[in-house]
């Protein structure tokens, strides 16, 4: 099985974040252990920390013999999703061609609850997804292989900057009008990857299996505080 992580283990001196970067670290390497104990033999992680380059993501992570480690200097977005699939867009062209993959975010992990669901495209963890405002998890999920992965990554960067432009309403309209005939701001790109993905599968009619559970968790910071998540 094929694994992809994305992390962020040094964010740049500017970037805040609840989490030292040891215990990013540490959660990385969790990530990995665990991944390699559930029987992913091909593991591919993916990094774009400011503070990296490749050289020295490869020497933190040197216990990992087996992980191929990429990294990648981009342009930190507010809107962190598209970093992601920035991230996960340059990762494609070096995957194997052909086999499933298993997509996760750095800060998670494999519980003892994880397991290969069967899927036609997709695996996903939904969230009130036959609504109109419906999302999907990205912190983790199955693809059939790179270039079904590719090409909904593309297509989710696509809804990210179209969808603020889009017609859905009176409201949407007359924003519209305003920016042809007042001549107002454009829209910022603020809509979050979990909406535009599921918008994605829905639009290009991938047969998708949603989850109750993918069994995964992790701790991200909120409000102040640790939370974990499981999903």
């Amino acid at each position: 099985m094929i694994a992809v992580v994305t992390s962020t283990i040094k964010p740049g001196t500017q970037d805040r974040s609840f989490f030292s970067f040891e215990e990013r670290l540490a959660q990385t390497k969790r990530t990995l252990t665990q991944l390699q104990a559930h029987g992913f033999s091909e593991i591919y992680i993916i990094d774009n920390s400011p503070a990296l380059n490749l050289e020295s993501l490869k020497e933190l992570l040197k216990e990992f013999r087996n992980v191929n480690a990429y990294h990648i200097l981009q342009f930190q977005f507010n809107n962190k999703g598209i970093n992601e699939l920035l991230m996960l867009l340059f990762l494609t062209d070096f995957l194997p061609a052909e086999g499933k993959i298993f997509k996760i975010s750095g800060r998670y992990y494999p519980t003892a609850s994880f397991f290969e669901p069967q899927f036609e495209d997709f695996a996903v963890r939904p969230y009130h997804y036959k609504k109109r405002t419906g999302t999907i998890s990205t912190r983790a999920y199955w693809v059939k292989d790179a270039s079904t992965m590719k090409k909904f990554l593309q297509n989710c960067l696509i809804e990210v900057n179209a969808y603020p432009e889009r017609i859905v309403g009176l409201k949407s309209l007359g924003k519209n009008l305003a920016k042809i005939f007042l001549k107002t701001k454009t829209s910022p790109i603020n809509i979050s990857i979990e909406f535009a993905a599921a918008n994605v599968l829905k639009n290009e009619n991938y047969q998708v299996n949603l989850l109750e559970h993918i069994g995964i968790e992790g701790r991200v910071a909120g409000a102040g505080q640790l939370e974990k998540i499981t999903e």
